[in-house]
């Protein structure tokens, strides 16, 4: 299946929400009350790696517990959906913030993103019903949150909850395509972001819409690329939402808590100013102001992000910053639309044309020499072009059994990344299913210089099959391993 359709994930969930003991309703889901572990001689507390639903073994999940977590008296929850099912890594990134705050941290092993079918539900339903037969987790704090397509279907999810989840802590991507958000949302919402994530100016543009509907939200960027927030971020999400529990009221009132979150967002903003981020600064400055505005005196935050909108320097590098994101996402439709008639286009053009008329060498250039914010323009768009042409193209082809558009598109994925193992397997995967053994050999070899390892997965591969009945092939392949 290559590394394109391994990326996708193996699970396919059988039709969309299965409930317990009762039929669908409307909204898919069937979401039990809590019914903590009463009465258990000792309660466990950090990782517990795996936990299989019961009534549905094909469903598992991973729990953080914090130390502080003493039923029967009910912790704050957030539920997790990775969107490969990789139920550790969020946990890993929310576990010191879990500690500081008490939450208790649950992580489905089932979530996918990119899938024909609808995983998302019947992985929150399984996860949810389940721990809530285990756990004591407060009802009025109960959280979803998600990276990539997992976070757009936190979203989706909370929005059929209707009222049952506090808020939603959304990272690497906004709402659903289907809901534009032009309105406000129905609970809290955190984003996080990569500032050379593909999905960046879609982060940008929610951010501008959720304030224009008045939606209680905060959308922070940090330093890296399509990934989960790292963990100072994913405290601050969760401090965040620590502050909304008190605006309604759903925390018990505590000043110097309060007070504590306040100080430590001041030093966030203090914090960016120091590194650089002057721009990021004053949006955390006003968010402050506003944030904690009603709860306690905001009046220095207020006096400073006054400062801010009379700093002459500051709002021309403000307006600055909006035209490049205008800039560059007018520049992104452009490049779709050339995107999409090179891979229409019969005869299949050549990849060095494509590639110069998507300006990859160009944007390639920028990227390595050009001004700060230019890089990091140049590194979105070609990170934009990079999942077009390495993964959902070549994954749309594929699947259409079109291998040499398929090959196309990795071309052009291995212009913008040449150093990437992966573009060069997925590339002799859909050589492999052309039946062309020779430039799928060649692919290979390349994706080993490159540092791929996983001999015991290409050996299992269904794309490589045809492969795999050739001498030819075993002889690479005692080679390669015999070389690394």
């Amino acid at each position: 299946m290559g590394l394109l359709a391994a990326r996708r994930g193996p699970h396919r969930a059988a039709g969309r929400a299965r409930e317990l003991g009762a039929p669908l309703r409307a909204s898919g889901l069937l979401l039990l009350a809590a019914g903590a572990l009463a009465g258990a001689p000792e309660t466990p507390h950090g990782l517990i790696e795996r936990i299989a639903c019961e009534g549905h073994a094909d469903q598992s999940y991973a729990v953080y517990l914090p130390a502080s977590y003493a039923p029967p008296a009910p912790s704050p929850a957030i539920y997790l959906l990775d969107a490969r099912g990789r139920a550790i890594l969020p946990i890993e990134r929310f576990r010191d913030a879990s500690e500081r705050f008490g939450w208790i941290l649950i992580s489905s092993y089932n979530s996918r993103s990119d899938t024909s079918d609808d995983p998302n539900t019947p992985a929150l339903t399984a996860m949810w019903n389940d721990s809530h037969t285990r756990l004591a987790i407060d009802e009025r704090r109960t959280y979803l949150g998600g990276f990539s397509g997992g976070g757009r279907a936190a979203v989706s999810l909370a929005q059929r909850l209707e009222g049952r989840v506090a808020g939603v802590i959304g990272c690497g991507a906004g709402v659903p395509d289907s809901n534009p958000s032009r309105s406000a949302l129905a609970f809290p919402y955190f984003g996080t972001v990569g500032d050379r994530d593909f999905n960046y100016y879609e982060m940008r543009a929610l951010d501008e819409r959720l304030a224009a509907a008045g939606s209680p939200h905060r959308i922070a960027t940090f330093t890296g690329r399509h990934d989960w927030p790292p963990a100072e971020l994913a405290a601050e999400s969760l401090a965040w939402m620590e502050l909304q529990a008190f605006r309604t009221r759903a925390r018990a009132d505590d000043r110097e808590a309060l007070a504590s979150l306040y100080r430590a967002d001041v030093e966030g903003a203090e914090g960016l100013e120091s590194a650089g981020r002057r721009l990021d600064a004053a949006r955390r400055r006003a968010e402050i102001a506003a944030d904690y505005r009603g709860l306690l005196d905001v009046s220095a935050a207020e006096s400073r992000a006054a400062a801010d909108r009379n700093d002459a320097s500051l709002q021309k590098a403000l307006r600055d910053d909006r035209r490049r994101d205008a800039r560059d996402r007018d520049t992104l439709e452009t490049l779709a639309g050339k995107v999409n008639r090179a891979a229409s286009e019969d005869p299949i053009p050549p990849v060095a044309r494509v590639s110069a008329e998507l300006q990859i060498p160009a944007l390639r250039h920028r990227a390595a020499q050009g001004p700060p914010e230019e890089r990091l323009s140049a590194e979105r768009l070609l990170a934009n072009l990079r999942v077009q042409t390495g993964f959902y193209l070549p994954q749309r082809f594929m699947d259409a059994g079109d291998f040499r558009r398929a090959v196309l598109m990795l071309s052009l994925a291995a212009e913008i990344d040449p150093d990437a193992p992966s573009v060069y397997y997925d590339r002799a995967a859909a050589h492999a299913r052309a039946g062309e053994p020779g430039p799928a050999l060649a692919d290979l070899q390349r994706a080993v210089d490159r540092g791929f390892r996983r001999f015991d997965a290409l050996e299992a591969d269904p794309d490589f099959a045809r492969l795999r009945e050739t001498p030819a092939f075993h002889k690479w392949l005692t080679d390669a391993r015999a070389r690394v």
